[in-house]
């Protein structure tokens, strides 16, 4: 792992992954985010596939640039993972209220 940034970023992305998926699975969720919301419906497994590898394909972007320029990796992978978490706790107070 290039950064801990990065690992964060990842940890943050696996984590949703895994709620999600559980929480849907037990009926206890919708899927809120439109590109996500038919891989879902479909199986829980198809929607685990799909973004655990959007993860591996961002890890592996990410790692490869931090080669070329890791500040701006460390801060864009901070970044995201902060706006993950924004979003995520947004949308499940939305669900919820």
């Amino acid at each position: 792992m290039p950064t801990r940034a990065i690992a964060l970023l990842m940890f943050v992305g696996f984590l949703d992954l895994v709620a999600t998926a559980v929480l849907h699975a037990k009926g206890l969720i919708t899927e809120l985010n439109p590109l996500m919301k038919p891989l879902i419906e479909h199986s829980e497994w198809t929607f685990a596939f799909v973004k655990g590898l959007t993860l591996v394909v961002a890890w592996y972007v990410m790692a490869r640039h931090a080669h070329k320029n890791l500040v701006f990796v460390r801060r864009a992978a901070l970044t995201g993972a902060i706006a993950y978490i924004i979003v995520w706790v947004v949308w499940f107070t939305a669900a919820h209220v």
